[in-house]
């Protein structure tokens, strides 16, 4: 987007500090600047940019280079000891009056190396063009120290089997041979696996230990043409052979029979957030509805249960005179064992209940732990008598509880001071995995190796509030949820590294399904698939449509209790303004009309309940705002304007 800027000629002649403003812009090149921008003045250029977490940025400090060539940059603010940051980067026109905004980040992925809310732009610039890079504070006072690097040249791409040197898949020997045919002194060789410019024995060792299969054996693609989900995510996804099935808590469930290649809408009910899904046939299948309350503001519907007869084409509420005992508040998650045993679990907030069926679904136990526990979000079984159910207890724990008698009685099997464990799962019999989500521990996942008798608490990763777990095996897995980057792990989630499966709205996976050994499926924003390059979407991901995302935008900043919403409109459209709260539980729709293409703003008040949303004292938004507008989605935390 073309920025036109007008600025008095004082301002322009005015030298002041160095960089205090676009027309004294400190000249840098590759490498480290030191700054400080305790003294500067705030600029009158404005925020205008499509990138989330850009805040106010307060008292920026302006850098300016022009490339000799086209290498990309990578333009980073990360200083352990420095302040939250945002950037914004424009290319210079014949003066400061004339700006065209290239690339902005509010806040990088986290890194431990860092600051908290560093940032970090990489672009590929014209040689010869001059480029301003302009740093601000989140907020007032935001502001201090700080360090700009720019790094020229790409970085090597991430390589989890760097062993496999002729890239088979698989560290062999024809893996030692070739470290045997560039043996000695080498730059830049496959072969020199530690990167010291040597071929030696250190590498051959590394094979040696290495010896066997890679770990990553497939990748991830996008299905083009699968729905995008309406907010947030969609919550929750079954595959069955060729036949795929979606919902989420808009009332929609979408059915692919073709593998992913099409799809349609057979299910929309306003007033009902689908929540869950399981099939025991092709035909034969159950949805769980969340229900009213907890938030979520636009569900009417009090029928915790759906079922289809016929693949998913036609749903039907589950009568309540089918259910003994209360009937439960909502259903968060759901499994069919086999085609007598259905077991669900619910809600995430309003009620505890576990319900049973034994005959195929004819007729359901509801089973009343709320006196233990406060929120139950998952449901995984073994077998009809052995299970699990994630959620959180009273005393303020996240807590996976297991059954051995098909329920009637259960078990702690382990807690942590996270809000609550999220989504789990089984990789085989004797690995299994669940997700903590909010709380003190929010950092955390937890594993068993000895088929659930004992579980053991890991650490991921700061910074991220994780939805979605799934593992292929024991050393591959992912973790998705905000922001919307997936982490990967390949050696059993010692270490994480952030991968981007959805390009264009961002991955936000809330549910991943292992459906073979080398077949994964997720959903999230959009349907994803993990499989050997040879399978399926090798030819449907070169057809991947064009949509520049970032032309829509959404900004909020809360003062006194209202937050001001700014939005971006890039066509005229009907446009969706949703609030909503981690899970993506819907909490308001203040907008949802025609617009023209333009910006907007309004004002929304904050409800009764912000304590229980927001930690004021901490500073750390509850609450999340999204637009959709055509093909456009995009969302952002409700930050703190000081």
């Amino acid at each position: 987007m073309l920025i036109h800027i007008a600025i008095a000629s004082c301002l322009l002649l005015n030298a002041g500090m160095p960089g205090d403003d676009c027309s004294n812009a400190i000249l840098i090149a590759e490498g480290e600047t030191q700054y400080n921008t305790t003294n500067y003045n705030d600029s009158p250029f404005g925020n205008n940019s499509p990138c989330d977490l850009m805040g106010g940025l307060y008292k920026d400090i302006w850098f300016s280079i022009t490339p000799e060539d086209d290498e990309q940059m990578t333009v980073s603010t990360c200083d352990p000891t420095s302040f939250d940051t945002s950037i914004i980067v424009y290319k210079l026109g014949s003066d400061c009056d004339e700006l065209s905004y290239v690339t902005c980040s509010g806040d990088a992925f986290n890194d431990s190396n860092c600051q908290p809310y560093h940032s970090l732009v990489q672009f590929v610039p014209d040689a010869g063009d001059t480029y301003v890079i302009r740093v601000g504070g989140w907020v007032e006072d935001s502001y201090g120290p700080g360090t700009l690097t720019l790094e020229l040249g790409e970085e090597d791409p991430y390589n989890p089997c760097p062993t496999d040197i002729n890239r088979d898949l698989d560290t062999n020997v024809s893996d030692i041979l070739a470290i045997i045919n560039e043996w000695g002194s080498c730059i830049d060789c496959n072969s020199d696996i530690n990167g010291d410019d040597q071929v030696n024995v250190t590498d051959l060792l590394a094979v040696i230990n290495n010896w066997g299969p890679c770990p990553l054996q497939g990748v991830w693609r996008v299905f083009p043409s699968s729905p995008v989900a309406p907010y947030l995510h969609h919550d929750d996804i079954v595959v069955r052979g060729d036949t795929i099935w979606i919902c989420n808590v808009s009332g929609e469930i979408f059915k692919s029979s073709d593998a992913g290649e099409n799809w349609e809408l057979v299910c929309y009910q306003e007033g009902t957030s689908f929540r869950c899904l399981t099939f025991i046939d092709d035909l034969h299948g159950w949805a769980g509805n969340l229900g009213p309350g907890s938030w979520v503001g636009s569900t009417t519907d009090t029928n915790p249960l759906y079922y289809t007869e016929d693949g998913g084409e036609s749903w039907t509420a589950v009568p309540l005179s089918s259910v003994n005992g209360e009937i439960p508040n909502g259903i968060c998650g759901i499994h069919a064992v086999d085609r007598d045993t259905i077991f669900g679990a619910g809600r995430y907030a309003g009620g505890c209940y576990v319900v049973r069926s034994t005959d195929g679904g004819q007729t359901w136990d509801s089973i009343d732990l709320s006196g233990g526990f406060w929120t139950f979000v998952d449901v995984h079984f073994e077998t009809p008598l052995k299970g699990y159910v994630t959620g959180g207890n009273h005393q303020g724990q996240a807590a996976i509880i297991c059954t051995e008698d098909g329920g009637e009685t259960w078990e702690t099997k382990i807690t942590n001071y996270s809000s609550h464990y999220w989504k789990m799962g089984f990789a085989n019999d004797s690995f299994g995995y669940g997700v903590c989500s909010g709380g003190n521990d929010i950092d955390k996942w937890v594993a068993t190796y000895d088929g659930g008798d004992t579980w053991v608490e890991r650490t991921f990763t700061d910074n991220f509030h994780a939805n979605g777990i799934g593992f292929l095996n024991e050393d591959v897995g992912w973790i998705g949820g905000y922001p919307a980057e997936t982490l990967q792990t390949v050696d059993g989630g010692d270490t994480w590294e952030p991968i981007m499966i959805d390009t264009v709205y961002g991955d936000v996976i809330n549910r991943f399904v292992k459906v073979s050994e080398d077949v994964v499926y997720a959903v999230g924003n959009r349907v994803y698939k993990y499989a050997p390059e040879d399978q399926h979407l090798a030819r449907t991901a070169c057809i991947e449509p064009t949509l520049d995302n970032s032309a829509c935008s959404i900004d909020a900043f809360v003062k006194d209790n209202v937050s001001t919403i700014f939005y971006r409109v890039p066509e005229d459209e009907l446009v969706t303004i949703t609030i909503f709260i981690r899970g993506s539980l819907i909490y308001d729709r203040p907008i949802d009309k025609y617009h023209r293409a333009g910006t907007y703003s309004f004002d929304w008040e904050m409800p009764k309940v912000y304590d229980t949303l927001w930690d004021q004292s901490e500073g750390v938004p509850e609450l999340f705002v999204s637009i959709q507008t055509g093909d456009y989605r995009q969302w952002t935390q409700l930050k703190l304007s000081k």
